[in-house]
C-alpha cells in the first residue's frame, strides 16, 4: 500500500504533462479571464481524473489474474511512463510537439491526450492495492495546477513546462521502484 506521502508527488507528477499544456493554452487564450482559466482546468482536471478512474478499473479487473507479478507491472508502467515525460521534457523542439488549441475542443483534445499516462498509472495504482480516491487526488490536482499554469502563462512562458515534465518523470520512476520494493524487497 503507498503511504499518503506518496499520493500527493504522484497527482503533482502527473499533473506536469497538463500543466505544460495550460501554459500554452494560457499563453495562447485571448483572454486570460478567471472563467476561462476553471473551465481550462476543469478541462483538464476532469480529463486527468476519469482516465485514471479508467485505467484503475481495469487494474482492479485483471488484479486477481496478475497478482503474482504486479510489482513487476507497476515499475514497467511507470518507469516508461517517467522515462518519455524525461525524455519530452528534454525535447526542445518545441514547434512540433507544443499542442496549438484554438479552441475549447483544441483544449478538450489536449487534455485527453496528455492523461493517457494517467490511465496506465491507474492500473499501477490498482495493483497497488491503492483506494481509488487517489483517482479524485489526482483530478483534483490537475485541475488546480492547470487552472494556476493557465493564469500565469504570460509571467513563466513555455521554460518552465520542461522542466515539470522532467521532474514529473523522475518522481513517477521513483514511485514505480517504490512500489516494486514494498512488494519484493520490504514486504
Amino acid at each position: 500500500m503507498l503511504s499518503i506521502l506518496t499520493f500527493l508527488p504522484l497527482s503533482l507528477s502527473l499533473s506536469t504533462d497538463a500543466f505544460a499544456a495550460s501554459l500554452a493554452v494560457g499563453a495562447k487564450a485571448p483572454h486570460r479571464k478567471l472563467r476561462n482559466a476553471i473551465k481550462s482546468g476543469l478541462t483538464f482536471g476532469l480529463a486527468e481524473g476519469l482516465m485514471c478512474l479508467l485505467g484503475f478499473g481495469m487494474g482492479a479487473y485483471f488484479a486477481g489474474i496478475i497478482q503474482a507479478f504486479d510489482h513487476w507491472i507497476a515499475l514497467i508502467l511507470l518507469t516508461v511512463i517517467g522515462v518519455r515525460m524525461i525524455q519530452e521534457g528534454l525535447n526542445h523542439d518545441d514547434e512540433d510537439n507544443a499542442p496549438h488549441p484554438t479552441s475549447f475542443i483544441g483544449t478538450i483534445i489536449t487534455a485527453i491526450g496528455t492523461s493517457i499516462d494517467a490511465a496506465a498509472v491507474g492500473i499501477a495504482l490498482a495493483m497497488a492495492g491503492t483506494s481509488i480516491w487517489v483517482c479524485l487526488l489526482i483530478g483534483t490536482t490537475s485541475f488546480i495546477i492547470s487552472t494556476v499554469g493557465f493564469l500565469i502563462a504570460p509571467l513563466v512562458g513555455a521554460r518552465l513546462g520542461h522542466r515539470t515534465e522532467i521532474i514529473g518523470g523522475i518522481v513517477l520512476i521513483a514511485i514505480g521502484v517504490s512500489i516494486f520494493c514494498q512488494h519484493t524487497i520490504w514486504a
